[in-house]
């Protein structure tokens, strides 16, 4: 299970990668920074749970905490990787970094983490409903 859902975590930063890109490139200029970041938050949250539908019957968790232990994975991947990029590639201080993740100055990137961290429960959850 560990392989598999290392590579879900990479293939899920990857999307993510370019919903980041398409919101700097593009939403930026059609609707503003504001707006920009809430749809890509949305499409963000449809690009994690498409690709945690597909690929969960893959990974084969047992039960919620094997959920939860693929969720606190694949947020750690993704907090690795938007630090490393956003210290090292981008070379932001640490206060920005910070800032990517505050709520009241209008960052949504902690309500995604949220979003990735629980998403595989919630996906078990619906698809054993779906199974009844």
């Amino acid at each position: 299970m560990l392989l598999k859902a290392l590579a879900i975590g990479l293939l899920l930063a990857l999307g993510e990668i370019i919903n980041g890109n398409i919101r700097v490139r593009v939403l930026h200029r059609l609707y503003g920074q504001r707006r920009a970041k809430t749809l890509s938050l949305l499409s963000g949250i449809a690009i994690i749970f498409a690709i945690t539908w597909l690929a969960l019957p893959w990974v084969a968790p047992t039960n919620y905490l094997d959920c939860f232990k693929l969720g606190l994975m694949w947020l750690i991947i993704m907090l690795s990787l938007d630090i490393f990029v956003g210290r090292y590639l981008f070379k932001y201080k640490w206060q920005r970094i910070f800032d990517d993740f505050n709520l009241f100055k209008g960052n949504l990137l902690s309500v995604g983490m949220l979003i990735l961290f629980i998403c595989p429960s919630l996906v078990f959850w619906l698809q054993m409903k779906v199974m009844v």
